[in-house]
């Protein structure tokens, strides 16, 4: 019984890790927006007429969440939640295979 409650907390936590990597971009953006509006500027503005908006936003807000740039602004919170997003999915996917391989030792070893 312990093997299944082990299993099913594996793939909670993976779960709730993946939703926190998915959920902590709009999170980051929302302190960019607040607090250092013209380093968000820079993120939506696409040099055109029209702002980013959309797919172009989130790809652009991936840009900068897998840049320097980030850690340039010194911010603690920001900083933090950001390290929380980088860390998220591979803890996610850690979770999962564990929790896989705890399927596969309970198949192979009844």
């Amino acid at each position: 019984m312990s093997l299944v409650v082990a299993y099913i907390g594996l793939l909670l936590v993976g779960l709730v890790c993946f939703i926190t990597h998915a959920a902590l971009p709009f999170r980051i953006a929302k302190h960019l927006r607040d607090d250092y509006p013209q380093h968000w500027k820079v993120i939506v503005d696409t040099g055109s007429a029209q702002a980013a908006r959309g797919p172009q936003l989130w790809l652009r807000m991936q840009h900068v969440l897998r840049s320097p740039a980030i850690a340039a602004i010194d911010d603690a919170a920001i900083t933090r939640l950001w390290r929380t997003w980088r860390y998220s999915q591979w803890l996610a996917w850690a979770c999962w295979i564990a929790a896989l391989a705890l399927q596969w030792h309970s198949r192979v070893h009844p």
